[in-house]
């Protein structure tokens, strides 16, 4: 790497549990996904969870509502599905049919499609959309399961994402250790024989979120990896298939991810590199929607090496825009040093035939920077002026990891007080989009005060936000895939922790774009799942950027608790300098809530955006969008609902798992015990960790249609 202070991989291997507390000086190479303590195996591991200490205290799931802080990656192997790192012989002998909880594990939500760009409904509408982001994250910051991936747990402190709209490519970045490797093994993060995969699979809860709002999401290719010849990889049969690409092309479709982040960071034969190309070539060929990132850092010839920039060295990777060997090239920090206004890389790929804001990247490494990055892309990209290739964030979700360590977000506060921060890191330091950028200067040195907001201008200000809504119907009861609790109409039916990514709503388009009103995400109570929105203040909150079409009229319902009558607000295509607002009227009362309803007329011209305008103090519990002739419709009635013990859970109480028959009306399914919530999934499979059976042995499905509607259960006894 050609820049003035190398930090060899090694040292981040051995300092990466320290994260942001031990933020290193310099531009460093891409962290390895490391464990997070030394000797395991070049850059073998998870990014970060795992720590080089951690906070102590009970092993467990509690840490929903306060007490001792649960120890992030002290966890082993979690109860029923969970993912696990592949190596080559792994892959070959994928069989969906054998695969334990392969049912589990499956997304089977379809990557959603994303509206136009609409510059006059944007939070800044001089903001060029063309430039786009991607990132490297945390699916499991603050899990106790470290080494395995757990879809659906009991944890209700881990990280949950809900900034989608400002992202296009997701990638998970951490490390799983193979199927091989004994639970007490998992366990301990020091512990001889933790041996990692090549190849991790995103967690399945989290393709599930970012399909929803239209974002791809791709899993993580890290080399070296100890025990494994990268030769393994690149064997191809004499009819000039590649058994190892055919097998990735199947688990990519089978578990419904959208592609891979190539990790590579070791030197490899001349002859390697070439068939690794070929390997790729392959992969797009017979996968055309198989989406690749390659990492700048080995060059055509195999040998290792960070070039900082997109230059005639490393483009090859990207072949030919008609024959292309990967999607994008993910460009290594030191990009200030070598193309400081990253006009060099854009040249280079216009001069391939690419558009450089589609196949350049530029990395911004926040996993040690946080809030004051050594490198500032919105100093190339922001409100007016176009930006001239893309961004890419390394671990942008550490301050929760960190926070984890620390005990905090087991507490109410702590998990308030990190969603705030992650608030101003995507919408800028003022926590609103529209008036983002940093509120104090940027001066060396970087890397340190990381959690000082002030100093950073928000994702907002250099990436426009998009959006899946193109149609009706639209829902939100604000669930962001995790809580402390849950409550259904209003009513509490479950008093502790739970993690599910996979069922957070569809996000808001912008948190939050407001005009005299303060909102605050707020877990002390819900409508349905388990936060609301907390309203003071007098004005306008923008909800959704929107693409509609109308049929007929569009029936709205809203659900508050003490704020005065809202009104929802039109912004139409044709003049959106101008809000229509519409009242809406108190039309039920269920519980502390009231439900007030509204119609927006039909009208020739397209929905660009919905707003709501309140008075007052209090809570919004659910937004609800329909079409006037389809509002009321409920699913139908499940069929073939079972449940089967799963073994034992916690204490003296039992796994289970259930499985019913999807049907074409429904869009997810909340399983219940007695009126008690156990999840929701969009899946035709279900398990149930440490479920006590004391409590009664009959269980319920319930579907839910795409406008939230709940329809008529099913029941089952064990």
């Amino acid at each position: 790497m050609s820049d003035p202070v190398r930090v060899s991989r090694r040292t981040l291997i051995t300092v990466g549990g320290a994260g942001l507390a031990a933020a290193l000086a310099g531009i460093n190479p891409l962290p390895a996904a490391a464990t997070g303590t030394a000797g395991a195996g070049g850059a073998g591991g998870a990014a970060g969870v795992a720590g080089a200490g951690g906070a102590g205290g009970a092993v467990g799931a509690s840490g929903a509502g306060g007490g001792v802080a649960p120890r992030p990656g002290s966890g082993g192997i979690p109860p029923g599905p969970s993912t696990y790192g592949w190596d080559p012989a792994d892959l070959l002998e994928f069989d969906p049919a054998t695969h334990p909880w392969g049912r589990h594990l499956r997304c089977l939500v379809p990557l959603a499609p994303r509206i136009a760009p609409f510059a006059p409904t944007q939070a800044h509408p001089d903001l060029d959309p063309g430039v786009r982001l991607s990132t490297l994250s945390l699916d499991d910051a603050g899990t106790i399961y470290e080494g395995r991936n757990q879809p659906i747990g009991l944890e209700g402190h881990t990280y949950t994402q809900r900034f989608w709209p400002y992202i296009d490519v997701w990638g998970t970045w951490h490390g799983q250790v193979l199927p091989s490797v004994p639970s007490d093994v998992v366990a301990d993060p020091s512990a001889p024989g933790r041996t990692y995969g090549v190849i991790d699979i995103p967690n399945p809860g989290w393709t599930e979120a970012a399909h929803k709002n239209g974002v791809r999401i791709i899993g993580g290719w890290f080399w070296p990896r100890t025990g494994v010849d990268f030769g393994e990889f690149l064997v191809q049969a004499a009819d000039g298939s590649f058994p190892v690409g055919d097998k990735l092309i199947e688990i990519r479709r089978y578990f419904g991810f959208d592609g891979l982040f190539i990790n590579q960071e070791a030197t490899i034969t001349a002859a390697q590199a070439g068939k690794l190309r070929d390997l790729f070539r392959y992969i797009k060929a017979h996968d055309p929607g198989f989406y690749l990132q390659y990492y700048d850092a080995d060059l055509p010839n195999g040998d290792l090496d960070y070039q900082n920039t997109l230059n005639k060295k490393n483009v090859p990777w990207l072949g030919t825009p008609g024959d292309q060997t990967v999607d994008s090239i993910f460009v290594n920090y030191g990009w200030p040093y070598v193309d400081a206004d990253l006009t060099g890389s854009a040249k280079t790929a216009t001069d391939a035939g690419f558009d450089p804001r589609a196949v350049v990247f530029a990395g911004v490494e926040h996993q040690q920077g946080g809030f004051n990055p050594e490198e500032c892309f919105t100093d190339y990209a922001y409100p007016g002026h176009p930006g001239p290739v893309s961004v890419g964030l390394f671990v942008e979700d550490q301050f929760w990891a960190n926070a984890a360590w620390s005990g905090e977000t087991s507490t109410v506060a702590g998990r308030a007080k990190y969603r705030d921060l992650e608030q101003r890191f995507w919408s800028g330091p003022t926590g609103n989009p529209a008036t983002s950028g940093r509120l104090e200067s940027r001066t060396p040195p970087y890397r340190t005060d990381v959690l000082n907001y002030k100093r950073w201008d928000g994702i907002a200000h250099g990436i426009v936000e998009r959006s899946p809504y193109g149609g009706l119907p639209i829902v939100t009861t604000f669930n962001i895939g995790v809580g402390s609790t849950f409550y259904l109409d209003s009513k509490q039916v479950r008093d502790s922790g739970w993690d599910n990514q996979g069922c957070a709503d569809r996000a808001l388009t912008w948190q939050y774009w407001t005009d005299g009103v303060t909102v605050t995400l707020d877990e002390s109570t819900a409508y349905e799942g388990a936060h609301s929105l907390a309203l003071s203040g007098n004005g306008v909150m923008h909800l959704f950027k929107t693409d509609l079409a109308q049929a007929a009229a569009t029936e709205v319902r809203v659900v508050a608790q003490g704020l005065s009558t809202p009104e929802v607000g039109v912004t139409r295509r044709t003049d959106p300098s101008r809000v229509a607002w519409i009242g809406l009227t108190p039309a039920r009362r269920v519980g502390g809530w009231i439900e007030y309803r509204g119609r927006i007329a039909r009208g020739g011209d397209r929905i660009a955006r919905i707003s709501l305008r309140t008075s007052g103090s209090g809570h919004l519990g659910k937004v609800l969008l329909a079409d006037s002739r389809t509002v009321d419709v409920i699913p139908s009635r499940p069929r073939a609902f079972a449940v089967a013990d799963a073994g034992p859970g916690a204490g003296s109480t039992r796994h289970l798992t259930f499985e019913w028959t999807l049907q074409p009306d429904a869009a997810a399914y909340d399983v219940l015990q007695k009126g008690r919530w156990l999840g929701r999934v969009h899946r035709d499979v279900f398990f149930a960790e440490s479920v006590d059976l004391t409590v009664g042995r009959t269980f319920d499905l319930v579907p839910i249609g795409a406008n939230g509607n709940r329809g008529p259960s099913i029941g089952v006894t064990l």
